[in-house]
């Protein structure tokens, strides 16, 4: 059975077009093995996020349809494997790091405080995702996740934020 697309899944593609950025080349991650791996852009990343404690699993996420999540309790973020083929493990991985850094020190998310001014469209097209599938109690830390997932600095942000907030 085929299911219609949701505003979840297309929404980290739509992101990075809107905003002008290019997509990874979705092939090239996997053409030198059949084992999907984490870009080497990414790795400082990987590393802040396992010096907070933060175990990180290219594995599909307990929630259907989802490219990544993350369990601040266990300290566990899944990225779907399929999100390398598709080009959008950096949006993926960046928008669960932000749920890390927020969920530091005490496992409830909480906004760092970022704004990112974005493009009105981006912003409505956040805003709908946010008001269809998400609950009004995490419309903050969603937001804030979603607007930094295509921030040209959002590594360099996030290792800083991690260190800071997850001691």
């Amino acid at each position: 059975m085929t299911r219609r697309p949701t505003p979840q899944r297309w929404l980290p593609l739509l992101l990075p077009l809107l905003m002008g950025l290019p997509l990874q080349a979705p092939l090239a991650a996997l053409a030198s093995s059949a084992v999907p791996k984490f870009p080497a852009e990414l790795q400082p990343l990987l590393a802040a996020l396992k010096r907070a404690r933060y175990e990180v699993r290219l594995e599909q996420p307990p929630q259907q349809g989802a490219y990544g999540l993350t369990d601040t309790r266990t300290r566990r973020i899944s990225i779907a494997p399929i999100s390398i083929e598709l080009g959008l493990v950096r949006a993926a991985l960046i928008h669960e790091a932000v749920h890390a850094a927020q969920g530091c020190p005490k496992g409830r998310l909480k906004p760092i405080g970022w704004k990112v001014d974005l493009d009105r469209r981006i912003e409505l097209e956040i805003s709908g995702l946010l008001y269809r599938g998400y609950p009004r109690g995490s419309f903050e830390v969603e937001r804030e996740a979603f607007s930094m997932q295509s921030h040209p600095r959002a590594i360099p942000m996030l290792v800083t934020a991690l260190k800071r907030r997850c001691r």
